[in-house]
C-alpha cells in the first residue's frame, strides 16, 4: 500500500477496510505495542503520542490502558483518523477517554496543536515506508513537545552492515523484501544513527517480537 495515495485510502476506508489498509493483524499488533510500552515503563498517567496512528490499531488498547485524555495520535490521513475514532474508539465504548481533539491530521509531524509535552511516543511502521531523512524531520519537529527524558520508539527494517548496499533484502518472519532507496525501506544502524538530530539519544532495542521482523529503536529526549 502506498501511504501517500490519499484517494485510494479514502476509498478503502469507505468500503469498511480501515483495518486492512494499515496492514491488518489488528488485535495482534495493537496488543504487541501496548505490552511493549508497558514493559518499557509506560504508566497510566503518562501522556503518549502515537505517530502514524492510522485507524487506531494501537490507539484502542492504549486508550483503554491510559487515564482519560492521555492518548494522542497524528496521521497524514484524515479518513483513517475518522474511521478509527468513529468505528473503533466509539465501538469499544472509549469515547469518554479519548477526546476527538486528541487526534490530528498532519504530514509534517506537527504536535504543536495539542499544547502538551509527552512522556512517551511510538511510531510503528512509519519510517519503514519513508526515506530515513524523514526521521530527522520528525525528531526535529517533535523535540519541543517531549519532556527531558521522554522516549519515542521507532520501528525500522535493519540492513546488516555486511549486506550488499543496493540488493533487495528479504526478512523473516513475514517475508517482506526491503530496499535502501524505496518503500519498504531498510537502513543500517550506522545510517540510522546519522539521522538523529541534536537533542536526542539513540538506543537500539532490536527485535521485539514483531511478526514482520521490524526492529525497534528508542529515542530519548535530552
Amino acid at each position: 500500500m502506498n501511504y501517500e495515495a490519499d484517494d485510494r485510502i479514502r476509498r478503502k476506508v469507505a468500503e469498511g477496510r480501515h483495518r486492512q489498509v494499515i496492514g491488518g493483524m489488528w488485535e495482534q499488533m495493537g496488543r504487541l505495542q501496548l505490552d511493549f510500552l508497558v514493559a518499557e515503563g509506560l504508566q497510566p498517567d503518562h501522556r503518549l503520542i502515537d505517530i502514524g496512528c492510522g485507524s487506531l490499531r494501537a490507539g484502542v488498547p492504549l486508550t483503554g490502558y491510559l487515564q482519560p485524555g492521555r492518548y494522542f495520535g497524528v496521521d497524514s490521513h484524515q479518513s483513517l483518523l475518522d474511521a478509527g475514532w468513529t468505528r473503533e474508539i466509539k465501538g469499544a465504548g472509549l469515547a469518554d477517554k479519548l477526546p476527538r481533539a486528541n487526534l490530528a491530521a498532519t504530514a509534517e509531524f506537527d504536535l504543536s496543536g495539542f499544547g502538551v509535552q509527552f512522556d512517551y511516543g511510538i511510531a510503528q511502521s512509519v519510517f519503514t515506508h519513508l526515506p530515513a531523512g524523514r526521521l530527522t524531520d520528525c525528531l526535529s519537529a517533535c523535540a519541543p513537545w517531549f519532556r527531558p527524558g521522554g522516549r519515542l520508539y521507532v520501528t525500522y527494517f535493519e540492513r546488516p552492515a555486511t549486506a550488499a548496499p543496493n540488493d533487495p533484502l528479504p526478512h523473516q518472519p513475514g517475508g517482506v523484501v526491503t530496499h535502501p532507496d524505496r518503500d519498504p525501506f531498510d537502513v543500517t544502524q550506522a545510517a540510522l544513527l546519522a539521522k538523529i538530530p541534536e537533542g536526542w539519544r539513540l538506543e537500539i532495542v532490536g527485535p521485539w517480537d514483531h511478526p514482520r521482523d521490524q526492529r525497534m529503536a528508542r529515542l530519548v529526549r535530552l
